[in-house]
């Protein structure tokens, strides 16, 4: 009767936690609208912050009240599966932690000790996420394996089921805002973590389909499912942690405004040419380095105001949190 009890109030917790997503969706909507008089368009500046201060408590109610009903249903409704699912849950609510964590870090403004930010740190938590995800996909695997090599016998209450439909629905949904607010205010982890999110949808899939599997007859289904699972935790561990540590060297950034730069700085007046444009991810905030020849008379007063012509420009062509370094050279220079 306890359990039964405890499990009809997840439910309803769970069902009130979608409603509060769907009506602070609606009401971030209706705030873009008047922002951008009725017609809609991209988000505003207000709306996107407010969404993205959410993001890190959501996730983290999202996320327990997913190990509670994963864990749970996996447990009494006897699916590997959706246990494997439920501690993939545990590691994203931990993984959640450490993003806040990295925000507020990454956040902290400039000093005499970190003169360039301390936008990187959110590289280094993000390598942190998907290092403790590796190690749990690999013993989601191989546990899973052994399972099916074992010819364990496996076959899940259909109850089970319902476990993974909460989770494809919450995580399909907390997926939705993260990915929005972590694009928009450039959060590398916030991208991350949303991706996390996404990977829960696909692997509580796979475990749906490998209960329904169970029920038909097909025992190794369910702990099939728990190493897909497994493999998807992997291959978004790998991809992400290319990503960071390919930031973390300075990659350049390859986006169209590199070209859109170039073009706009050979209209300008009192430069002879454009040695380099080019740009490095730090965290949220994208630096540009801007080298330009000039005459080797111009005043010092002259050269100020270029360098603020090239700061307007690349102000006026991004549309993100960035800074700006211009460099001037004498045109004899030219090699």
């Amino acid at each position: 009767m306890i359990l039964k009890f405890f499990a009809v109030l997840l439910i309803s917790a769970i069902i009130i936690f979608a409603a509060f997503l769907y009506r602070g969706a609606s009401q971030l909507e209706a705030e873009n609208r008047a922002a951008n008089g009725g017609k809609g368009g991209s988000c505003s500046g207000v709306s996107c912050q407010k969404c993205a201060q959410r993001v890190g408590v959501v996730n983290i109610i999202g996320n327990i009240l997913m190990i509670c009903i994963k864990g749970y249903m996996g447990v009494a409704g006897r699916s590997k599966g959706l246990i494997a699912d439920a501690i993939h849950s545990s590691a994203d609510l931990l993984a959640t932690i450490i993003m806040i964590i990295g925000l507020r870090i990454s956040d902290k403004k400039t000093d005499e000790l970190y003169p360039y930010g301390y936008g990187k740190a959110e590289y280094i938590v993000s390598i942190c996420i998907y290092l403790f995800l590796f190690g749990i996909g690999s013993f989601i695997i191989y546990n899973g394996i052994m399972t099916i090599v074992e010819g364990r016998l496996v076959n899940p209450c259909l109850s089970a089921a319902w476990g993974a439909i909460f989770s494809i629905a919450i995580n399909e949904l907390m997926f939705r805002q993260s990915i929005c607010a972590g694009r928009h205010i450039n959060s590398p982890s916030m991208q991350a973590k949303a991706w996390e999110s996404r990977s829960d949808v696909y692997s509580s899939l796979a475990v749906l389909i490998g209960i329904i599997g169970a029920k038909m007859g097909f025992h190794f289904m369910d702990p099939l499912a728990a190493v897909i699972v497994g493999v998807i935790i992997l291959k978004i561990c790998v991809e992400q942690v290319k990503y960071a540590v390919l930031n973390l060297m300075d990659r350049a950034y390859d986006e169209d405004y590199i070209d859109d730069i170039n073009k706009a700085l050979q209209g300008m007046p009192n430069i002879a040419g454009i040695k380099k444009v080019i740009a490095r991810e730090l965290g949220p905030i994208l630096e540009f380095e801007i080298c330009l020849y000039v005459l080797p008379d111009i005043s010092i007063k002259a050269g100020e105001s270029i360098k603020q012509d090239a700061h307007n420009i690349v102000n006026e062509i991004v549309d993100r949190k960035s800074t700006v370094r211009v460099r001037l050279f004498a045109a004899q220079q030219i090699s």
